[in-house]
């Protein structure tokens, strides 16, 4: 399967194992990011969202993507 994004002005596909759900949350279902001290650059992280017994982390996936460690988008744009 291929997920295709719109990265600053670049078309990316990206090849993903399997999607398991494709769902719109109620902004009352959605909660703020907790902060986080971790080597991971967390600022792609949205929000935590809860559906039923599920409990969702919210990705901003033009953010995560866009980071220069993944190599898709040039360190001078």
């Amino acid at each position: 399967m291929v997920i295709i994004l719109h990265l600053r002005n670049r078309i990316v596909g990206i090849v993903v194992d399997s999607v398991s759900d494709v769902m719109e949350l109620p902004a009352e279902s959605i909660k703020a990011a907790p902060e986080i001290d971790s080597v991971i650059d967390s600022s792609a992280v949205m929000g935590l969202g809860s559906v039923g017994e599920r409990m969702l982390i919210l990705l901003d996936i033009e953010k995560l993507m866009s980071g220069l460690d993944m190599g898709l988008i040039a360190a001078e744009e």
